[in-house]
């Protein structure tokens, strides 16, 4: 299946002019799911470690159409510059009431079917019967809180306290995280309280 180059992938990022938080928080969640990956495929789950990278790299490539105050309120120690506050305000104005995975499939459709589905799929929280890529992405995204690799149940804390929902939504969403949990680390020789140590350790890549 046809997929952007590491090159491309980063060319993206400027081109879109993500804010440079943003794009440490993707790159960690690649780190975290590209290892997990390779975790499963050293097991002979089949899995494409090449498409987990860049579904990881590019599941929040368009997070800024969702985010309405960028340097204030929750996200106040982000900044953009002008450039980037210009592009982004005509940005949202042309995907309004779009979320990222939207806004990625629409984008990449044409060039990257394959990834603009996977994208648009494994931001969704209802959606089920993941693909073993699909998965480990979302879960690596629910391990990673900006860049630090932290237990669900302190995502799950920090999304409470950040982000208002329906009363017990984020707790349903983090049992199914959980659940996801449970299938990986089924094939992986050390439980989830290591990953963060196991990451850590020498030989494994943290970036680029």
């Amino acid at each position: 299946m046809p997929l952007p180059t590491v090159e491309q992938a980063e060319a993206y990022f400027d081109q879109y002019n993500v804010p440079e938080n943003i794009r440490r928080h993707c790159l960690r969640v690649k780190t975290v799911a590209v290892f997990l990956a390779q975790q499963l495929e050293a097991k002979r789950v089949p899995i494409d470690v090449e498409f987990v990278d860049r579904l990881a790299r590019f599941h929040d490539l368009f997070k800024m159409v969702s985010i309405k105050e960028f340097g204030a309120g929750h996200h106040k120690d982000a900044r953009l510059t002008e450039k980037q506050q210009q592009f982004w305000t005509e940005f949202r104005a042309r995907y309004q009431g779009l979320y990222e995975g939207e806004v990625a499939y629409i984008i990449f459709k044409d060039q990257f079917p394959e990834l603009a589905l996977a994208l648009k799929r494994v931001s969704n929280p209802h959606e089920d019967n993941l693909t073993w890529e699909e998965l480990i992405v979302h879960y690596a995204d629910w391990r990673v809180l900006q860049e630090k690799v932290v237990l669900v149940q302190e995502r799950l804390q920090y999304l409470q306290q950040m982000y208002t929902r329906k009363q017990g939504t984020w707790e349903e969403y983090a049992q199914k995280v959980l659940g996801q949990e449970r299938t990986i680390f089924a094939n992986i020789s050390f439980p989830p309280e290591k990953l963060a140590e196991e990451i850590a350790l020498p030989g494994v890549h943290n970036h680029d």
